[in-house]
């Protein structure tokens, strides 16, 4: 593979006086893209990328709006600019300027304390991808961590926990969820593309992607969205929108497939062939008679059959569209269901990813070109390259990352594995990224120390006790790569200028740490080193690499997941227990509360997403739904103004919902329910389906002096409980709102 590589610098020709540098983003959007910073004088003078013309044999990598807005985020005048230690009460914000021998003297003091007094499991790694590499980032305290003795960690993906259980346990758990999905280049293949909650011309799901969908929409292929507001991605590149409601995917999925079924449009040779589950035929033989997916889908085991009619009352779109989409999508082939993540942070989340791969597997579209699984994400994964290895955590001590806020409440006296005393977070922020904000706000009154490793004074290093500054991606080297399905390359990360104030890179941190704790080899090589380490399976020339900044990959044989699967099923088998498709899950039926959290039936089946008897927030009239910010990766860049410009915060609600309340648009209104109440403008249009309202992910918590956020912040509304994989549910959360 190294032979074949091909090394490029996508940026333009240094002006007199100017040093042009190529970087890539340290962003969790799936997408690498090239970012360029033109050097005057030892400051970035301003940022360019890749504007080449699109070309599917050799793509372009462009920067979206948070890419080229860096400027902003690097001479901000809130960065950390040397390490504090807290003075006034926790949250309060009030800090004083210490040297860094104090700052890592005090933290590995404490670090050393807790271990000594309650054990490693009251240390709490709440690190994430606020700062994101393969060496400079969130691996390196978990590497520390784990050499200090180790710690409790979240065992589940805020993003997609759901998608992640689905894969597992549809297609085996040998396949990444990365690598289930298929690459951009074959959109083209496809004759039909069912964006399903999914709107990567938003949260750039891949460098290029809607570039790729454009391309195959110029080439015939048609695109239908179906998601609860109409979406960049819809208005840019669908034939026609379909209006849901939110945590209701997975009815609509079940009786499409229906239909599907029930017009004999269903593969059955593939069934037979690839499928376990199905029908009663390829159920395993320790399944229950009647078990089998067409039972269920016909009413055979339940005496109710999913018909259009039956989810239409579930999910809000009528019947007849149901129909039509289901004979649309059974009917034409090759079609390819491309699932995003927001269905599946529901309450039920797995249970739409498992009906999404079913209904592509009944339709024998996976491992086909111009199919796919219903994953979003590509087809080979991460190219070769190699990350800071982490090692292995000593002690067994998890929780899903729903539960972080109840846990730091209860601790042990709540069921959980430990109290937790000690957090330390290296590019993460607990109020943006886990549910329910104020009641992690209240819970922390029982840790004893907080460690936080950013850039900015964000919500979480408000209240912490010691602040390091940390360096942004521009301030020192790195390598990364995309996950989304975002082609085949590496960039290098080459230091644009020196760390700016008293900052300092994550790795020099965690290395001075360690030898103050008393950890041998935490750090063996230098940071060349160890980027030649990462790379060397798939970079040939290290020196052009570096030097030019970026690394193409030779293109896999296959565009697609599991098609030697399908191509050859007797010498590539799936890896799950009956080598086939699983749409009846031998592993779930054998264990069907696999967390502890809840049972999960071993087929994909509808279950309403709250109970109303049980669930505080039910009789709340409107879904709240929570979309990405073409201004913010998460909470990354939400105290930039300018780029705020790009995609202002607001509340989306229905022309009907808001005539209903006498709101108007942009008026000032209160969002509110149990959990908490946010004050925001309205965007007041038919862009969101009528009962359901949406605010965007990220926007920094700022609670006011009567405890209402005044940012937008939508974990501020949400419910901190997991579904039964595990999966955060930011998108089963139910408010009422009014003028404020």
């Amino acid at each position: 593979m190294a032979t074949q590589t091909v090394y490029e610098a996508p940026r333009p020709t240094a002006k007199p006086g100017e040093t042009v540098v190529t970087s890539t983003c340290g962003h969790n959007c799936g997408g690498r893209c090239v970012v360029n910073a033109h050097v005057m004088d030892g400051k970035i003078a301003r940022i360019s990328t890749d504007m080449r013309p699109f070309d599917p044999e050799h793509p372009p990598l462009p920067a979206c709006a948070r890419g080229v807005g860096q400027i902003e985020r690097i001479y901000h005048p809130d960065r950390l600019k040397y390490p504090m230690r807290r003075t006034g009460p926790r949250g309060a914000g009030e800090f004083e300027r210490i040297s860094w021998d104090e700052a890592l003297e005090e933290v590995a003091s404490e670090l050393l304390r807790v271990r000594e007094t309650h054990g490693n499991a009251a240390i709490l790694d709440a690190s994430r991808s606020g700062n994101l590499s393969m060496l400079h980032s969130r691996s390196g305290a978990k590497r520390f961590l784990n050499m200090f003795g180790g710690c409790t960690d979240l065992w589940s993906s805020m993003s997609c926990e759901a998608e992640i259980f689905a894969v597992r346990h549809t297609f085996g758990p040998k396949i990444p969820y990365k690598a289930a999905g298929r690459e951009p280049t074959d959109y083209v293949n496809s004759k039909l593309i069912l964006m399903w909650g999914w709107s990567p011309a938003d949260g750039t799901f891949g460098t290029g992607t809607p570039q790729f969908l454009k391309h195959a929409k110029e080439h015939g292929v048609r695109i239908v969205c179906v998601d609860a507001r109409r979406t960049r991605s819809s208005k840019q590149l669908a034939d026609e929108h379909i209006f849901i409601k939110p945590s209701t995917d997975a009815a609509m999925l079940i009786a499409m497939t229906y239909v599907i079924v029930s017009e004999g449009l269903h593969d059955q040779a593939y069934c037979d062939a690839y499928v376990q589950g199905f029908d009663e035929a390829t159920l395993p033989d320790a399944a229950p008679a009647g078990s089998s997916y067409r039972a269920y889908l016909m009413g055979e085991s339940d005496g109710v059959p999913k018909t259009p009619e039956w989810a239409a009352e579930r999910c809000g779109v009528p019947a007849e569209t149901i129909r039509r989409l289901a004979l649309d999508f059974g009917s034409t082939k090759p079609a390819a269901l491309q699932c995003g993540y927001a269905p599946g942070r529901t309450t039920y989340g797995e249970q739409f990813h498992r009906a999404a791969y079913a209904l592509a597997a009944i339709t024998g579209n996976i491992g086909v070109v111009g199919g796919n699984t219903g994953c979003s994400n590509g087809a080979t994964g991460r190219a070769g390259v190699k990350g800071l290895p982490e090692g292995d955590d000593p002690i067994d001590s998890k929780i899903s990352a729903p539960e972080l806020a109840d846990m730091l409440a209860r601790g042990k006296s709540g069921g959980y594995p430990a109290d937790i005393k000690l957090i330390y977070s290296c590019g993460g922020d607990l109020f943006n990224q886990a549910p329910n904000a104020n009641k992690m706000a209240q819970s922390l009154d029982g840790v004893e120390c907080i460690v936080v490793q950013d850039h900015f004074l964000t919500p979480t290093a408000r209240c912490a006790d010691i602040v390091l500054p940390a360096t942004t991606f521009w301030e020192r080297n790195d390598v990364h790569v995309p996950w989304a399905g975002a082609l085949h390359y590496a960039i290098y990360m080459k230091q644009a200028i020196p760390p700016m104030y008293e900052c300092r890179n994550d790795m020099d941190i965690f290395t001075d740490l360690a030898q103050r704790v008393g950890i041998n080899g935490y750090n063996l090589h230098t940071e060349e080193e160890w980027l030649r380490d990462f790379t060397k399976d798939v970079v040939n020339d290290f020196d052009a690499f570096k030097e030019k900044g970026v690394a193409r990959f030779p293109k896999p044989e296959d565009a697609v997941a599991f098609a030697k699967q399908i191509r050859d099923p007797e010498n590539h088998k799936f890896s799950t227990p009956s080598g086939k498709i699983e749409i009846y899950s031998s592993t779930i039926a054998a264990k069907p509360d696999f967390y502890g959290l809840g049972e999960i039936p071993p087929i994909p089946t509808w279950i309403p997403p709250v109970d109303p008897e049980t669930d505080p927030d039910a009789a709340y009239p409107l879904a709240l739904m929570s979309a990405k910010s073409r201004a913010r990766t998460h909470s990354i860049h939400g105290n930039q103004e300018k780029l705020a410009r790009v995609d202002p915060e607001n509340l989306w609600i229905n022309s009907a919902d808001a005539a209903a309340r006498g709101i108007a648009d942009g008026q000032l209104v209160r969002v509110f329910n149990s959990q908490g109440v946010s004050v925001l403008p309205a965007r007041v249009d038919d862009d969101i389906a009528p009962g359901v309202v949406g605010m965007k992910d990220g926007a920094w918590y700022t609670p006011g002096p009567d405890g209402a956020d005044t940012e937008g912040c939508a974990n501020i509304l949400s419910v901190d409980r997991p579904s039964p994989a595990g999966a955060t549910t930011y998108n089963t959360n139910f408010v009422e709102v009014e003028p404020a």
